[in-house]
């Protein structure tokens, strides 16, 4: 089956250039068997959504990332009852690969019940057959009504729901809760009314399978210099100095913009951005599945070789996976493979007479 591929340059952590070779293949999920190979998916060259970028979630990552530090595990789905026949107002969903279990609680529909001398109240939650696994239905939102004229959105997801400021009856009254939490740690009417917004940090994190935003604390705050990038961005903010104001130059010098961590180039959801998977772990989802409750398969063992020449002679590239994406409604998962070598940077790049890839 063809594969994809794509070269592209890169910085690892420590201040090396490199050259990655992505290969990414594709596979049909067999119950209680390895996946079975198929066509590939073309590599994401930029994020997707499910719908607007501005209140929906990402579907579908970039893959061009020349150097993860772990593993991402990605599960695009619904989470389903036991027994289609019979709806459930909760149940527990669990993502399990190798050794790594992921664990949410999914709840039914529910709103807010305002009281106007009393913490406000939970609906009790609407029996349901499945439920999207998305950030939508997560813990978040923005607040546009507890302070007037102005919005407050929850930093670790504003596209959510749940997030209160004040209790008064504009904000809180038929508010909508969220269906995705962490079952060790439910939402509970003591904990919906923030107080003020500083105290952001205490709320609930927001829970999910799928991939998460760059922009979100604290993901978004990770972004940074790449680490050989950090001489020229010196030279530059030398050079707008002489065009800030002398009083102004002192704060001008004490801001100085962070330094990448590369943590943030890996986006799975909490606690599924794992150590480097081999490629033939077991997978097993629990309540993941339309049509049992208890679904597993075997990641493939085909992990690539790839040689790579750029006129030194062909070299074996060290192979880590990046990505293990699960689409569920389509019974496919994407493996998204990285081999690198060092070069000596891209002012080089045009001198490279030679390049070959092989990959087995």
């Amino acid at each position: 089956m063809e594969e994809e591929k794509i070269m592209l340059p890169g910085q690892t952590p420590d201040g090396n250039w490199i050259l990655s070779v992505l290969v990414k293949r594709s596979y049909l999920i067999k119950p209680d068997k390895a996946c079975e190979r198929t066509q590939a998916k073309k590599c994401v060259k930029g994020d997707s959504f499910y719908g607007d970028p501005k209140n929906t979630s990402v579907e579908f990552e970039s893959d061009l990332v020349p150097f993860k530090l772990a593993t991402d595990i990605v599960f695009n789905g619904l989470a389903y009852v036991p027994d289609t026949r019979r709806k459930v107002s909760k149940l527990i969903a669990s993502l399990i690969v190798g050794q790594y279990r992921k664990d949410i609680l999914v709840i039914g529909d529910r709103t807010v019940v305002f009281h106007r001398k009393r913490k406000p109240t939970f609906t009790e939650p609407q029996p349901f057959i499945q439920m999207p696994i998305r950030y939508e239905r997560a813990y978040g939102g923005i607040d546009i009504y507890s302070v007037p004229n102005n919005a407050y959105p929850y930093p670790r997801n504003p596209i959510g729901t749940g997030f209160v400021i004040k209790n008064t009856k504009a904000s809180v009254q038929h508010l909508k809760l969220p269906n995705i939490e962490d079952p060790k740690a439910p939402l509970i009417p003591e904990k919906l009314i923030v107080g003020k917004f500083d105290s952001w940090t205490q709320q609930p994190e927001p829970q999910g399978l799928g991939w998460y935003h760059k922009c979100y604390q604290p993901r978004a705050e990770k972004a940074g210099i790449l680490p050989l990038d950090q001489i020229h961005a010196d030279e530059m903010r030398e050079a707008y100095l002489s065009n800030v104001p002398k009083q102004e130059q002192a704060d001008y010098d004490s801001i100085q913009l962070p330094k990448m961590n590369f943590k943030f180039f890996n986006g799975a959801s909490t606690g599924l951005s794992v150590p480097y998977l081999q490629g033939d772990e077991k997978v097993t989802l629990l309540n993941l599945d339309a049509n049992q409750q208890r679904f597993s398969f075997w990641l493939p063992s085909d992990k690539p070789e790839i040689n790579m020449d750029i006129g030194q002679g062909a070299k074996p590239l060290q192979v880590v996976l990046h990505t293990l994406l699960i689409r569920q409604i389509d019974n496919q998962i994407d493996l998204v493979w990285r081999g690198a070598m060092p070069y000596p940077g891209p002012q080089w790049l045009p001198q490279m007479k030679h390049l070959k890839i092989e990959i087995q």
